[in-house]
């Protein structure tokens, strides 16, 4: 740990990922790929909005190593359990 890490107290966390979740990371990269060949700022926001949901997913599934783990339960979702809003 660096000096400011102790100052503030804050540990670091190890995290275990799986195949799928490394699917939505780069899942996420893509759509920042599409963003840049698309001029349309409709469209743009619509990957954008899709890129957020899938980097959301990924870090709400990220598990801690078993000697990380505290005593509750991590939350836990999947892509068809995330709600969207047509505006």
């Amino acid at each position: 740990m660096n000096l400011l890490t102790e100052k503030i107290g804050t540990k670091k966390m190890v995290y275990t990922l799986d195949e799928c979740q490394l699917l939505r990371l780069w899942s996420v990269m893509h759509c920042f790929t599409q963003i840049r060949e698309i001029n349309d700022p409709v469209n743009q926001s619509e990957i954008l909005t899709n890129a957020q949901m899938l980097l959301t997913a990924f870090v709400i599934d990220l598990k801690p190593l078993v000697g990380d783990q505290t005593n509750s339960a991590p939350p836990r979702t999947s892509l068809d359990q995330i709600v969207t809003f047509d505006a």
